[in-house]
């Protein structure tokens, strides 16, 4: 294993955090307070050795699968990593989106894997090609990778493109792994995960983005049973136990989760609006504009994305991600999942940062 630097990562941990920061892609944290949570109640030891039993019920719940389809993991990073060294060898190939989160295409290639790529192009709203994605299948791919919610433009796969295309790339003993992490920004009965699709589908996700409970660091893996039963034998060689007071704070508010984004859905929607009608009276941006979530992925005119990020952090103390960390170097990402009179103040910087470039 060749583990490189990961250039997104280690640019979002020892960047200047600004007062006005529109990199993130998911929710602000919620307080303890704000969780209720019973303190007294928990302890620091119990049964989970692969994975707190109750908690993996709740998973199986949610999501329409059986306990022996559910991993737990520590985040959707762990989840990523676990999937990929389960199904790809040395010499194998990866077929990764484009853009994309830059992990998605960094660990395969740390696990020795050959990463092609396909395209989700901006002309075509970012939409899944999945005849032109089939197109780009050879004799040594062994899983193609992507997000839904795509990251970082925010748009959604649809179920019957998704199905499609995890029947077809089945029948070439292809596996679909879909990094769910933004789906639950859909409204309910739109949000269906794609796991029981088709048996050759896998997914992740976890309580980081859509919840405000990143600091859980609570993930999952959706995945057939022979599967996951390989993945929870991987997970002694990662780490023996997780941390069961987590698990335990978890599964409480698991019960919560549709409240959650119930109560963050208007703040959200509110802000889309104010961001589409911002992009509209900008001759510099063009977009695509999001199924939901709370990031856009705007293409700029006669400036780059790390020119204007750059002009934003040193001139006017606001964060945004430039295009360049996900392949798309015209381009930057905006989260908008902030207090309104945050947005307020960082989309009138971004107006002048764009006047003055």
């Amino acid at each position: 294993m060749d583990f490189e630097p990961i250039a997104y990562l280690q640019w979002a941990k020892r960047a200047h955090k600004p007062s006005i920061n529109l990199t993130r892609s998911g929710l602000p944290g919620r307080a303890l307070a704000e969780l209720a949570i019973a303190w007294e109640e928990m302890s620091l030891e119990g049964d989970h050795g692969h994975g707190y039993p109750p908690l993996v019920e709740a998973v199986a719940a949610r999501y329409g699968a059986r306990t022996e389809e559910v991993v737990t993991a520590s985040g959707t990073s762990m989840a990523l990593f676990m999937v990929c060294a389960a199904l790809l060898g040395s010499g194998d190939e990866a077929l990764v989106e484009k853009p994309a989160y830059e992990p998605l295409t960094a660990v395969p290639r740390a696990l020795g894997a050959r990463v092609r790529r396909f395209e989700r192009r901006f002309e075509d709203g970012y939409r899944l090609d999945v005849d032109g994605l089939l197109e780009r299948l050879t004799p040594g791919t062994r899983l193609i990778l992507l997000t839904n919610l795509h990251n970082p433009s925010g748009v959604r796969a649809g179920q019957d493109e998704l199905r499609t295309l995890a029947e077809r790339a089945g029948e070439r003993g292809v596996w679909l792994v879909v990094d769910e992490v933004y789906l639950e920004f859909l409204p309910p009965g739109e949000d269906r995960t794609a796991f029981n699709l088709a048996p050759n589908v896998v997914t992740l996700s976890s309580l980081t983005k859509v919840f405000g409970l990143g600091g859980l660091r609570r993930g999952w893996i959706l995945a057939p049973r022979d599967l996951a039963g390989r993945l929870l034998q991987m997970r002694n060689y990662l780490f023996n136990e997780e941390v069961y007071l987590e698990e335990q704070i978890s599964l409480r508010l698991f019960p919560r989760l549709d409240d959650f984004r119930g109560q963050a859905s208007p703040l959200v929607e509110r802000n889309k609006v104010r961001m589409k009608s911002f992009v509209g009276s900008e001759e510099k941006l063009r977009w695509v504009e999001p199924s939901a979530g709370v990031v856009c992925f705007p293409r700029l005119s006669g400036v780059s994305g790390r020119r204007l990020e750059q002009v934003l952090r040193e001139s006017y103390d606001t964060g945004v991600v430039p295009g360049d960390f996900f392949g798309e170097p015209d381009h930057v990402r905006i989260g908008f999942g902030v207090p309104e009179d945050t947005l307020e103040r960082g989309l009138e910087n971004i107006r002048l940062a764009l006047s003055g470039l």
